[in-house]
């Protein structure tokens, strides 16, 4: 079949090889993908590609910061749009579930970058991851101080919000095969209330607020220790 009269200023070319690098770099990661693959399976010549792209690492870097930033941008929306903390941090976590069954080949791409341990994951985590995890904390410290959210240390939690999500999105067809009963599905389901219950305050439970979200934030490792073991206990 004869390929698509295209040109370098067509609408929909870069789209398709901007979908068909993210396949090839998800699969194989930066390394092993080429940019002869790319634009073979893309229908397209290298020529074209580095007409968009100066080089296979700005097509790269391009991509990733394409597929966290819409992420990210929903998170930090839904931090400033006034709502309940617990309603926050439900919608936050939904945010990654649907990122993940919207576009599994951006989500594995981020993924494959951090397990490489290439260069451009500590771009991300200084350009984007860091935004998200300020978003999450300051949601979590007024929940914290509405008494709503348990007393753990504001900067520990979206790590460990964010870490159990991601985790759980990367095992998830896994799950059938660890316990029968349940399914991969199920466990996304219940994902957002599961994090949340972990996270809120029981009825009747004994609340410690610490004395300020700054000042949590400065406690030695020591003290943060003492406060989860503390609210643990709780």
């Amino acid at each position: 079949m004869a390929r698509p009269i295209k040109t370098p200023s067509s609408p929909d070319y870069r789209s398709r090889i901007g979908t068909v690098a993210e396949a090839l770099f998800a699969e194989r990661g930066f390394d092993g993908t080429s940019i002869r693959e790319i634009a073979e399976q893309a229908g397209a010549t290298k020529a074209l590609i580095y007409h968009y792209y100066d080089s296979k690492e700005a097509l790269y870097q391009t991509l990733l910061e394409d597929a966290v930033s819409g992420v990210v941008a929903q998170i930090e929306a839904i931090a400033a749009d006034g709502t309940e903390p617990e309603a926050q941090i439900r919608a936050v976590v939904q945010v990654f579930i649907d990122a993940y069954h919207d576009a599994p080949y951006r989500f594995q791409m981020v993924q494959r970058t951090i397990d490489d341990h290439h260069t451009i994951a500590a771009v991300l985590a200084e350009r984007w991851f860091s935004r998200a995890h300020l978003a999450l904390q300051d949601i979590v410290a007024r929940g914290v101080h509405q008494d709503s959210l348990k007393p753990l240390p504001v900067q520990m939690v979206p790590l460990a919000v964010i870490g159990l999500v991601i985790h759980t999105l990367r095992c998830q067809k896994l799950v059938g095969h660890v316990d029968p009963k349940l399914s991969g599905e199920q466990v996304l389901s219940a994902l957002p209330d599961l994090v949340l219950a972990l996270l809120t305050v029981e009825s009747g439970q004994t609340k410690t607020r610490p004395r300020s979200a700054r000042a949590s934030r400065k406690r030695a490792p020591s003290q943060l220790t003492r406060t989860v073991g503390s609210a643990s206990a709780g």
